[in-house]
């Protein structure tokens, strides 16, 4: 930032995005007490199964050379360079993302959202679904895919690149919404006198989104970051199902590759594999954790300055764009949905749009009843999930809001939260495996590993609700000498359904967890998609059938709780 660039951002009323003033709670001991019960299961679940990783690797027949053989093997390298595409990718899909959410920031209200609700959707749909939907799409026979059928083959699909180009538009589609809605409500929040003074100093429009709006959305971008990075470094899926076999050398990620050739590797080296995409994820996460740092600003009402409509050509032009838009978001879920209908002869020799439509799919997809009781034991075990996590984690927020713990323990708590909400699951899955055994098959202890994985987040997601909650509203049950943690529940409704929805689909469209942990049976329903995906062109009516179904369940509770998962969300992040 240059001399002028600094002077016009301090001159600026920047807005306030320290916490509200503190309140006093009931010591560091009753803050522990809180805390305790998330600690406990983080520690059994993800931190000592990762420290016998960390031993494993260095103790293993190689010792500590595992990881000099790991870093020299081609393939593993190759590997841990493609998991840099995809966490480059994830800066893309934010930029996208903020793109997006100044489109609409100065659209009409249909408009809006028009542009915040169709690209949100895929946020809540499994990568199986992302990767399979693209896969239909860009399938390489013209016959059956609909690009294919519209570009020349030897334009697109004979290049060594293509595959890349299908797999990061599928990533992108899933998550771009996601972050053009976290930012919309940023923006949204941002008082109008920031970029007024700065048009007072003659600060151009590039100037003025370098100078003012970047730096005031920091916080903002530090979470957009963090759900989006935790998407790219967990890559797996995608790459699985997106991907046609003889291409997956092309596309490895290392996690993928970890659970293609742990058995070859050996304990050590596998180990060590697995420690260095932790490490991986940690670097990242740790250059969040710089940006989380600062005191999220404090969620405020509508905000009262909100820009108005463009008038004539550019309102026009906005409107066509978030038409273009729409249109793009929804055709995934339309090529899936047409695919379904289909009769399974036509749906494998042909693309949709050239008829041979019946319910012969769904018959063939619900026969032998597998696909019917696994869905029945994943809808238990998401909801199980689902509730174990709101009870953990809103005491565990509450004891990280101010005036429970010291600052400095708090921002070691929460800095730890931020590392193993990325965690990759690979790093567990050896320990757990044996330490666990058959165990791992029942309903409650698999949900407990998930809970686990998806705890940290949500505890991340609730204790900034928490800190934006008005200081009136706790100080009367805090000066009786009661705990407040009602009260902030309650005012962080929408926070608290946000997180319980999230784990819910979290662990209804998990495949990874599942895989590592609990294959080869087939009691999930992403499990048994995927045991159908190994003859992808013979059963694409039947993978599509089960596809909309599994989008349909998250899809139709987002659709059912949007107006408070929206806030809820955001809450904490508005300005």
């Amino acid at each position: 930032m240059n001399g002028g660039d600094s002077f016009l951002f301090d001159v600026a009323p920047r807005h306030d995005t320290r916490a509200p003033a503190r309140w006093h709670g009931h010591g560091r001991y009753g803050a522990w007490g809180y805390l305790l019960p998330a600690v406990l299961l983080v520690s059994l679940v993800l931190l000592a199964p990762l420290g016998a990783t960390v031993v494993a690797s260095v103790t293993g027949p190689d010792g500590v050379s595992a990881y000099g053989e790991v870093l020299t093997d081609r393939d593993v390298w190759l590997a841990l360079r493609h998991n840099a595409v995809w966490l480059a990718l994830a800066l893309v899909v934010c930029g996208l993302g903020f793109g997006l959410a100044w489109l609409a920031r100065d659209a009409g209200p249909r408009t809006r959202a028009l542009l915040l609700a169709v690209p949100a959707l895929p946020a809540v749909t499994s990568p199986l679904t992302a990767g399979m939907a693209f896969r239909l799409i860009f399938d390489a026979n013209p016959s059956r895919g609909v690009v294919s059928a519209l570009v020349p083959g030897d334009v697109l699909f004979l290049g060594p690149g293509w595959i890349w180009l299908v797999l990061g538009l599928a990533f992108a589609w899933q998550w771009t919404g996601l972050a053009c809605l976290v930012f919309h409500v940023a923006l949204a929040g941002m008082p109008a006198d920031l970029m007024r003074v700065a048009r007072v100093f003659g600060a151009g429009r590039l100037r003025r989104l370098r100078v003012v709006v970047f730096p005031a959305l920091f916080p903002t971008a530090a979470l957009v970051l963090l759900l989006v990075l935790t998407a790219a470094v967990r890559v797996f899926d995608l790459v699985l199902i997106g991907a046609p076999g003889s291409m997956h050398a092309q596309v490895d990620v290392a996690g993928l590759f970890w659970w293609r050739h742990r058995d070859d590797l050996g304990e050590g080296r596998a180990s060590a594999l697995a420690i260095l995409l932790s490490t991986m994820a940690v670097a990242v996460a740790t250059l969040v954790l710089g940006r989380l740092r600062r005191d999220w600003p404090e969620a405020g009402g509508p905000p009262r300055d909100r820009p108005a409509p463009a008038p004539g050509l550019a309102r026009r032009a906005r409107t066509a764009a978030a038409a273009v838009v729409a249109v793009v978001w929804t055709f995934p879920f339309a090529t899936l949905l047409l695919t379904s209908f289909r009769s399974p002869d036509a749906a494998a020799t042909s693309g949709w749009w050239t008829g041979g439509y019946g319910l012969g799919s769904y018959g063939e997809a619900f026969e032998d009843g597998a696909f019917a009781g696994a869905l029945g034991a994943t809808a238990q075990r998401a909801l199980l999930v689902a509730v174990l996590v709101v009870l953990l984690a809103v005491p565990a927020a509450y004891a990280l809001t101010p005036g429970q713990l010291p600052l400095r323990t708090r921002r070691v708590v929460a800095g730890v939260a931020v590392v193993l909400a990325v965690l990759p699951p690979q790093v567990l899955a050896r320990p757990l495996g044996e330490a666990l055994g058959t165990l791992l098959g029942g309903t409650v202890i698999l949900s407990f590993v998930h809970t686990a994985l998806v705890l940290p987040l949500g505890v991340l997601l609730l204790r900034n609700a928490f800190r934006s909650v008005p200081r009136p509203v706790v100080l009367r049950p805090l000066a009786e000498g009661r705990s407040a943690m009602i009260r902030m529940t309650l005012e962080s409704g929408p926070a608290v359904l946000a997180v319980a929805v999230l784990a819910f689909v979290l662990a209804w469209n998990d495949l990874v967890v599942g895989l590592l942990l609990n294959w080869p049976a087939a009691d999930q329903a992403p499990l048994v998609v995927l045991q159908q995906a190994r003859h992808f062109s013979t059963s694409a009516g039947a993978l599509a059938v089960q596809a909309v179904v599994l989008t349909a369940v998250p899809v139709l509770l987002t659709l059912a709780t949007g107006r408070w998962l929206r806030r809820g969300l955001t809450q904490g992040v508005r300005g």
